[in-house]
């Protein structure tokens, strides 16, 4: 009978959690990629599919996050699709070595390890403390390239990128990669453009979790060029954007299926296509037509690299403010721009009484959410007296983003 196997992904133990993954696999079992403090439930061992592959969580979806089921064939496809675009590149996948600073809980930080998996290539995780590092960082990568002499290839998001461009030695080693691909948010016009003056070859991309990771991608010659987009579709993928701008993925690597709502749901039509949960437009690049993405069809936002819906870290915080007897009587979260991480949480409260002290509340607040993931954590918090609900009880997000940028935060 197919099993199921969790494994705790931590940074700290990748390399112990990716030997337990493949002993599972070579048992024919499932492995829940778990993160950190991770508290989901997870499908009983008696409903999975046969064979083998990952469960993962992801928020590519409409309608909130899920747990994904994919196959280790899925995960294969995907790594020999990738495997051919860096060949048609100039670059043998068996000859370049990856470094991974990804968690392995993300389809992000899994697949790296996966494609050197497939290719046979070298391979190394790089821990956060060193991405924290960017004068050993960039030493530990001059030992690597002098020793094997070969391309080095990474993937990152945004906020690595903003923070080691900054750095002179974090600029040397970004300068030092013959392929950067960059995913899991849109990276901000300013960042691009000071990418392309450091002639750092980026390689923008766009996938999800449901997807196996990347579907398109944006060459690093024609992203310093000038281009924007996320470039064209993976030889094994098909695109669809109707007039509404709603992007629809049809590849031989979609999810067997997700679990939600304690029962597994296909994600595709019965033609095999599926709808992403974001917005996307065509643009003429080289004469063909390439993939720019516009942002989110519903309220996720996308805050270094993670897809986090407001709406859940809402019902968590009230959960908290209940138990804790906290005197809030209504709290609304919404994203913001950030240069950084594109977009960071703050939340609006309204408190129970006039007159009582904000900041002491809100510090414990905070202090009940220290262990929450930064992206998670509302990066302000605001008095909002008039905080309210429009008459469709939807929350007016461009109002209240509005509002907070003439408001000073509590915090």
């Amino acid at each position: 009978m197919t099993k199921i196997a969790v494994v705790k992904c931590t940074p700290e133990k990748n390399l112990e959690c990716s030997k337990e993954i493949l002993k599972n696999f070579e048992k024919h079992n499932w492995v829940y990629l778990a993160p950190p403090k991770d508290q989901k439930k997870i499908p009983t061992s008696s409903t999975l599919p046969e064979g083998e592959g990952i469960i993962i969580s992801s928020g590519g979806s409409i309608g909130g996050p899920n747990l994904c089921l994919q196959s280790t064939k899925n995960l294969t496809n995907s790594a020999l699709a990738t495997g051919m675009w860096v060949k048609n590149h100039g670059i043998k996948p068996n000859e370049c070595i990856i470094l991974n600073s990804l968690p392995l809980h993300h389809i992000s930080g899994f697949m790296p390890w996966w494609r050197h998996y497939t290719w046979r290539s070298k391979y190394y995780w790089i821990s956060p403390s060193l991405m924290h590092k960017p004068h050993q960082l960039k030493q530990f990568s001059e030992v690597l390239a002098n020793k094997f002499r070969r391309p080095l290839i990474t993937s990152l998001v945004p906020t690595q990128l903003s923070s080691l461009i900054d750095d002179s030695d974090g600029l040397k080693w970004l300068q030092s990669l013959a392929i950067i691909w960059v995913g899991g948010a849109l990276i901000s016009t300013d960042l691009a453009d000071k990418a392309r003056r450091k002639s750092i070859n980026l390689a923008p991309c766009y996938g999800a979790t449901e997807t196996v990771a990347m579907v398109t991608c944006l060459s690093p010659k024609d992203f310093l060029k000038g281009s924007n987009s996320v470039g064209f579709p993976l030889e094994d993928v098909e695109i669809e954007i109707n007039q509404r701008n709603y992007l629809k993925i049809k590849t031989s690597r979609i999810a067997t299926s997700k679990w939600k709502n304690d029962k597994f749901e296909s994600i595709t039509d019965k033609n095999g296509w599926w709808e992403a949960g974001d917005l996307a437009k065509y643009i003429t690049l080289n004469n063909r037509k390439a993939i720019q993405i516009l942002g989110r069809r519903d309220s996720a936002i996308n805050s270094g690299g993670e897809t986090i819906f407001p709406e859940d870290i809402e019902m968590e915080l009230m959960k908290i403010i209940s138990k804790n007897q906290i005197p809030i009587k209504d709290i609304f979260v919404l994203g913001v721009s950030d240069k950084k991480w594109g977009q960071r949480l703050v939340a609006l409260t309204k408190f129970k009484e006039k007159g009582i002290k904000r900041y002491p509340i809100i510090s414990l607040l905070t202090d009940l959410i220290e262990d929450w993931q930064p992206s998670k954590k509302p990066r302000d918090w605001y008095d909002c007296p008039k905080l309210s609900r429009n008459i469709n009880k939807k929350w007016e997000i461009k109002k209240w983003q509005d509002w907070v940028a003439f408001n000073r935060p509590i915090n």
